[in-house]
Formats: C-alpha cells, sequence, structure tokens
C-alpha cells in the first residue's frame, strides 16, 4: 500500500489553474508554502511552487522551448542526457519537501507540456498519482493571452492545443477527473465536492469548512474578465474546428456526460493528436 499521493494540477495558462489549485489546498492537499508572489495579472495568487516553476523553466529550454513557443516536443527528447539529470533532481526534491506528506500536489501549466517527464518523475517516486485537469474555453484562454502577452487569437490557439492535446494520454491509465473554470465560478460547492469525490479526497468536516471559505472569501467572478460559450466558436470562422472539437470534448467529461475511460474519447483524441501534428508540420513548411 502506497503511504503518500499525489495531485497534480495540469492545464492551460489564464484557465483557472491556480484557483483550482488554492480548492485543492482548502480540500486538505499540500502545495507547498514556496509560492510565486501574487502579480497585477493574478492578484490571488498563482499557488506553485517556485522551484518547480524553475525547473519546468529549464526543461524547456533543454528542449529549446519558451513557454509561449508553438511547437511540438520530439518524443526523444525525454531520454537526453540534460532531461535526465534535472528527473534526478526533481525526484531528490519531490521527495524532501512533498512525499512526507499522506496527500500532496503541485500546479504549474507547463506540467501538460511536460507530461512524460513528470509521469516518469512520479512513478520513481512510487506514489499513488492522481490529476486535476482544469480547462476553460479556448477563445477565453485566447484572449486573456492576447491581453497578457499580445498573442493574436490563431496563434494562442494553436498554443492551447499543443499544451492540452500531444501528452495527454499519459494519464490515461490513471484517475483523474476534468473540471472546467466556468463551471466552478457558476457551481463552486458542486465542483470542489465532485472534484473531491473524484479524486477520492475524504470530505471532512475540516475540507468542508474550506469549501465554504473558498466560496466565501477566496474565488471572486469578477476577476474572470471573459466568458465565452460553446456556441461562440461559431463568430469567428478563421479559427481551427480542432481546438473546438478537442475543448467540447474535455468538457463533455467535465459535464460527467463521458466517464474518463471512454473509449469514444480516447480514440477521438488520438485523431486530435495526429492532426495537431500534421497541422504544425505544416505550418513549420510554410514558414521554412
Amino acid at each position: 500500500m502506497r503511504s503518500s499521493r499525489a495531485v497534480v494540477v495540469i492545464g492551460m495558462h489564464r484557465s483557472g489553474t491556480s484557483a483550482l489549485a488554492r480548492a485543492l489546498q482548502m480540500l486538505g492537499v499540500y502545495i507547498g508554502e514556496n509560492f510565486l508572489s501574487a502579480r497585477p495579472d493574478n492578484p490571488t495568487g498563482y499557488w506553485e511552487d517556485r522551484y518547480i516553476c524553475d525547473l519546468n523553466e529549464r526543461l524547456l529550454a533543454v528542449l529549446g522551448l519558451k513557454w509561449e513557443d508553438v511547437a511540438l516536443i520530439d518524443d526523444g527528447c525525454w531520454d537526453g542526457a540534460e532531461a535526465k539529470a534535472l528527473q534526478e533532481e526533481a525526484v531528490s526534491y519531490l521527495e524532501s519537501q512533498f512525499v512526507s506528506h499522506a496527500l500532496w500536489g503541485f500546479k504549474d501549466p507547463r506540467t501538460i507540456r511536460l507530461l512524460p517527464f513528470w509521469h516518469s518523475v512520479l512513478r520513481r517516486l512510487e506514489t499513488d498519482e492522481c490529476y486535476l485537469v482544469v480547462i476553460r474555453n479556448p477563445r477565453s484562454v485566447a484572449l486573456s493571452l492576447q491581453q497578457r502577452q499580445g498573442l493574436d487569437e490563431i496563434t494562442a490557439h494553436l498554443l492551447w492545443l499543443v499544451y492540452m492535446v500531444p501528452y495527454f494520454r499519459e494519464i490515461a491509465d490513471r484517475r483523474f477527473i476534468v473540471t472546467d473554470y466556468d463551471m466552478v465560478i457558476a457551481e463552486p460547492r458542486h465542483q470542489l465536492e465532485r472534484i473531491a469525490r473524484g479524486l477520492n479526497i475524504p470530505l471532512t468536516e475540516s475540507s468542508k469548512v474550506g469549501i465554504e471559505q473558498f466560496t466565501s472569501e477566496f474565488l471572486d467572478p469578477e476577476l474572470r474578465h471573459s466568458f465565452f460559450k460553446e456556441t461562440d466558436f461559431d463568430t469567428n470562422p478563421m479559427l481551427r474546428p480542432l481546438s473546438r472539437e478537442s475543448y467540447l470534448w474535455l468538457r463533455r467529461m467535465a459535464e460527467d456526460r463521458i466517464a474518463p475511460d471512454s473509449t469514444d474519447f480516447w480514440t477521438a483524441w488520438e485523431r486530435s493528436r495526429q492532426t495537431l501534428q500534421g497541422l504544425v508540420a505544416g505550418i513549420d513548411e510554410s514558414s521554412g
């Protein structure tokens, strides 16, 4: 019986992962103490461990990438000497700072892009890992990235895809639950209880108090500056259908209309992965 359980928050930048990391903390999950400082674009805090964020940045650099680069990662890169050295570092850090806690986790949006790396780290720790997948309508994500980074909408949608699609299959054989940030804003108590049940987190008296505090004191709907419905994809014919299709599959899971082990979902997701490979290859050829 494994004595340590890890809950890893994964999702694209500007998707509400910070709020959901805080929610996990209120449910009794230890997510560290050395957090990045709050900033004007995220005034309630990121709830990200500084060391893990720095390690992810260094790993991206080893792969020749920055967080905002629209590119796919070669699967052979994970076996390189520098990546392996960072894996040793990650194992040591989690062992020293997190694994002594019975229920712990961490959050950094870069993690979903680097899932093969972190999956290997967690396997070596022999921890029972599960995942909280946080989604948000890609049009909302794109608008937020445009306002913060100056990215155009089409590039932002492609960036959403290269984060969410390529390595999502890494969690297929693990316990996970998908939650939509807009649904959390609408029904925070229900969604946090759903997350707790889905990830087998005990709903103690303390965590029930935490849910009330998260709902009444932490979560601020006014900080959500954009909201798009599913049908709003149709208002911009320049957008590729792939981001809409991928998001809607995840949304169905967030609505409990399909189960995490749905054969239809994983078949569709593999088609999305292959389509994305062709899409990025075509962009690389045209830009070259």
